[in-house]
């Protein structure tokens, strides 16, 4: 495939697809010409869906912006390709997220999902691919989630069921606590 069948491509995707697809295409062009670094990844393709699994498949570009990217478009768990330093699987909601306690007050933590079950990925800073989620908000202070204290600022985001920290300012390690029965 070229440059110029790709765009046309794109261009007759489904419109819930075309946003992510025009980054692709963004990401992997220059004018109308592919970058060097892609020119084996387009001519191997016979379709945009092609380019973006070749793509998705070089985990060697797990940590670019492009990947990420491919990693949404393909809306396929992308999580197992890092490692976190904390996961807590298969955690039962009795709410619409994971409830994080600050003293007295409380929020959750949205999953990206309306299923009851999540799971809690913690990573530092910078040990996940931060384009394939979507950042909800950042938290900091000292807070209770899952019987674990954190001590330090976290960025809070969401995929798929799964409620993802990254360390962006940690004091120290999370700590167990004893748990809260009103939780």
């Amino acid at each position: 495939m070229d440059c110029q069948k790709l765009k046309e491509q794109i261009a007759g995707a489904p419109a819930a697809s075309r946003v992510l697809l025009e980054k692709v295409y963004l990401y992997t062009t220059a004018g109308d010409q592919v970058l060097p670094e892609f020119a084996e990844f387009l001519e191997s393709s016979d379709s945009y869906q092609d380019f973006v699994d070749v793509i998705y498949g070089d985990l060697n570009r797990k940590s670019s912006m492009l990947w990420g990217i491919c990693a949404q478009f393909k809306r396929r768990n992308w999580l197992q390709y890092f490692e976190p330093k904390m996961l807590v699987q298969n955690i039962r909601l009795k709410g619409e997220g994971i409830p994080v306690q600050f003293g007295s007050g409380m929020v959750f933590a949205p999953t990206g999902s309306r299923d009851n079950i999540a799971n809690l990925y913690v990573f530092a800073s910078g040990g996940f691919n931060a384009h394939a989620a979507e950042f909800v908000t950042s938290i900091g202070g000292t807070f209770t989630m899952l019987d674990r204290e954190f001590c330090g600022i976290y960025g809070l985001y969401k995929y798929r069921g799964s409620v993802i920290m990254e360390e962006w300012q940690v004091e120290r390690d999370p700590v167990e606590v004893e748990p809260d029965s009103a939780l």
